[in-house]
Parts: structure tokens; C-alpha cells; sequence
């Protein structure tokens, strides 16, 4: 599971990180808005936490404007600003959940798997792609031609995130973070990511993941 942390408190933000990365979600930062916009629509998240009290741009207004770009990933908001107002404020904007600082992490990560409960009931668990291609990824399986097709966990990793942003272009840098986690610098630049998706051509068909020159990937 992929979260979207915006936090400018460098401590808080590190510590959060390090909890929920040892809950083996992966975690990608940012300590603005704007660069919490940017990641935000830029890549598919689980999750995002999204602090209210933000140098740039108000938390209120970075969750209003991921709404108005129809992205529709939870958010849960993060705010030392106890009053009902903000409360409302933060519900009304399009935030999904909200905790006031300090808190607890145990109710944090609580907050979270329900969080993304919700999220897997709301959506379908399977991805059609093409005539042949199904993936499901409730049972993290891949199938062709209604036979199941055997492929590692990291190349199942990567043909979801693909399958998830269909049509989508993807830079390798893009698909290392998600796959890997963007703490993982040793894969970033090898021949990594070529292998594996040369070898899931090869089990499901050379044309369903196709490069995008000068830019990386697409399914």
C-alpha cells in the first residue's frame, strides 16, 4: 500500500515514515503543498495524510484542490487545531477522516486500515485488460485467458501499478517508488526494471506493457 504523507514538521513527518514503514506500507513525503499537490496527482495513492498547517498552502486548500482534480484517494488530516470549526472545515473540504496532534499511533495505524477498508469495499478487485489479461488484486493474482499466470511478487507489483493507471504513462523512477519504495535507491538506476518487464512480456504478451519513449511505461 502506497501513502502520501504531507507533513512539514521533519521530525513528525520521519517519525510517522518510520512507524508505518515497519507496517510495510511505503511511504513517499512532502513538506508543502504544492509538492503534496504535485506527488498527489502525479502518482496513485492508497492514502494520503495531509497536515492542515502547511508553509505555502493551506491543508484545507490542497485537499479542495485534489478533490476538484477528482482524485478521490482518502484523505486523512492531520491538524494541532483541536476547535470544531476546523473539524468541519477539514470533513467539509473532502477529507475523509481527522486527528488532532498530539496522537497516538496505534489509533493512527487503526485509522488507517479502516481508512483503506473502506477503500477496497468501495472498489472492484479485478482489472480487465484487453480480451485476456484479468487481474485480481484482492488475491494478488494474474490470469490469462482464464489461466493463472505464475510471475514473482515483484513483477506482480509492477503489472498492478500499471494495471491501476491503465493508459497511463509511468516513469521508472515512478514504478521504482511504488514497486520498491522511494527510500530504495539501489535498484533506481539498473537494469532492474527492464528484466522484470521483459520477463512479464514474456509470460503475458510483448504488447501489454509498452514503452514510452523518453518516458518510461505504460499497460
Amino acid at each position: 500500500m502506497n501513502i502520501l504523507l504531507i507533513e512539514d514538521n521533519k521530525k513528525l513527518a520521519s517519525n510517522v515514515q518510520a512507524v508505518l514503514e515497519k507496517e510495510t506500507y511505503v511511504i513517499r513525503t512532502a513538506s508543502t503543498g504544492q509538492e503534496g499537490l504535485s506527488q498527489a496527482t502525479a502518482n496513485n495513492f492508497d492514502l494520503i495524510i495531509l497536515d492542515i498547517g502547511l508553509p505555502d498552502i493551506d491543508g484545507i486548500e490542497v485537499c479542495t484542490t485534489i478533490r476538484k482534480r477528482e482524485i478521490n484517494t482518502p484523505i486523512l488530516m492531520l491538524t494541532a487545531r483541536d476547535d470544531l470549526s476546523s473539524k468541519v472545515d477539514g470533513l467539509d473540504c473532502g477529507a475523509d477522516d481527522y486527528m488532532t496532534k498530539p496522537f497516538i499511533f496505534d489509533e493512527l495505524k487503526a485509522r488507517i486500515r479502516a481508512l483503506l477498508r473502506r477503500k477496497s469495499q468501495n472498489q472492484s478487485s479485478k482489472i480487465q485488460i484487453g480480451s485476456e489479461i484479468l487481474i485480481d488484486t484482492k488475491e494478488k493474482s494474474v490470469s490469462k485467458n482464464d489461466k493463472e499466470i505464475n510471475i514473482s511478487p515483484t513483477e506482480y507489483r509492477i503489472v498492478e501499478f500499471l494495471a491501476v493507471n491503465k493508459g497511463e504513462p509511468k516513469t521508472a523512477t515512478q514504478i521504482h517508488d511504488a514497486v520498491w519504495g522511494a527510500n530504495d535507491e539501489s535498484l533506481l538506476f539498473s537494469k532492474s526494471l527492464k528484466v522484470h518487464v521483459s520477463r512479464i512480456r514474456k509470460k503475458l504478451g510483448k504488447n501489454t506493457i509498452k514503452t514510452v519513449q523518453g518516458f518510461g511505461y505504460k499497460m
